[in-house]
């Protein structure tokens, strides 16, 4: 299994710039841009919209997850 390190430091930079550029994309989006098919594998076809739907519940998911895992942890 691999294994990855970072400091507190480095996790606070990595999330601060991967926030930037989420605000940034979405401060571009307009209502032509969110109605844009981007996966028409499913039926319906998936817009943009729903696709960052889902992807904000993905990684709601896992701060959950995350957060669950803190708990048990510190339990210890």
């Amino acid at each position: 299994m691999a294994s990855v390190s970072a400091s507190a430091e480095q996790l606070a930079g990595y999330h601060e710039a991967v926030h930037a550029q989420t605000a940034g994309y979405l401060a571009g989006l307009d209502g032509k841009a969110l109605a844009r098919v981007v996966d028409t594998s499913w039926d319906p076809p998936v817009t943009l919209a729903v696709r960052l739907v889902s992807v904000v519940s993905d990684s709601l998911q896992h701060a959950g997850q995350a957060a669950y895992v803190r708990g048990v942890l510190s339990r210890r």
